[in-house]
C-alpha cells in the first residue's frame, strides 16, 4: 500500500505517528480515527499492524551503533548480520519513544514479575473496590500484537490498573518491556 502511494503521489511523503504524543500507539485504522478524528481528512487501511509495535531505532551517526528504541529486530540480530557491535544506548533523548514515560493508557500501569503476582495484586485492589485488568501472554509474538489493545481496552472499560506481567527480557520481550516500563512511568 506504501508503494502504491508513493507511485500515485509521485513525491516524497512525510508520515508521522498517527498517534498523540505519549499516548498508546494505534495498531489498526480505527485506532487513528478514534485518536485524531477531524483532524485528518483521510485515513489509509492497510490491515492491523503486522507485529504490534513499533520499528527498531537505530542510530548510526557515531564512532559506535545504538539501539534508540528496540523493536523486532534485536541488538544480536543487527550484530549477527552486518558484524559490528551494538552500544548500549546513552545520550539524550532523539528518537520517538526514548522519553522515559511514553505509549500510556489512563490508567495506571504496574509492572509485575509473574502471572501469580498480578493475580495477588489483582486481589488486593479488588478487595479495595480497584478495577484492574491483567495484560499477559505467554509468547512474546503475541503480547507484541495485543499490546496496545489491551492497553485501549482498559481505557474504553474504565480500568483505574493495568497489571502489565513483564515478558522474559530477551528477542521481542526486550521491545516489549521497554513499552510497559514508558506506559507505567507516566502515572
Amino acid at each position: 500500500m506504501t508503494l502504491a502511494l508513493l507511485d500515485a503521489v509521485g513525491d516524497a511523503v512525510v508520515a508521522p505517528s498517527a498517534n498523540r504524543f505519549g499516548q498508546v500507539s494505534p495498531t489498526i485504522a480505527k485506532h487513528v480515527i478514534n485518536d485524531l478524528g477531524e483532524s485528518v481528512d483521510l485515513v489509509l487501511d492497510g490491515g492491523p499492524c503486522a507485529i504490534g509495535i513499533e520499528s527498531t531505532i537505530v542510530e548510526c551517526t557515531d564512532s559506535s551503533v545504538q539501539i534508540l528504541r528496540p523493536g523486532k529486530i534485536t541488538a544480536l540480530e543487527i550484530a549477527t548480520i552486518t558484524g559490528i557491535t551494538i552500544s548500549e544506548m546513552d545520550g539524550p533523548s532523539r528518537a520517538s519513544g526514548m522519553l522515559l514515560a511514553h505509549y500510556a493508557p489512563k490508567a495506571k500501569v504496574e509492572l509485575t514479575s509473574s502471572i501469580n503476582e498480578a493475580q495477588e495484586r489483582r486481589d488486593q485492589y479488588t478487595n479495595s473496590g480497584v478495577t484492574t485488568q491483567i495484560v499477559h501472554h505467554e509468547d512474546a509474538v503475541t503480547y507484541a500484537l495485543s499490546l496496545y489493545d489491551d492497553l485501549r481496552a482498559a481505557d474504553i472499560n474504565g480500568i483505574e490498573v493495568v497489571l502489565a506481567v513483564l515478558p522474559p527480557d530477551e528477542g521481542l520481550g526486550t521491545a516489549i518491556r521497554d513499552r510497559l516500563s514508558k506506559a507505567s512511568a507516566s502515572n
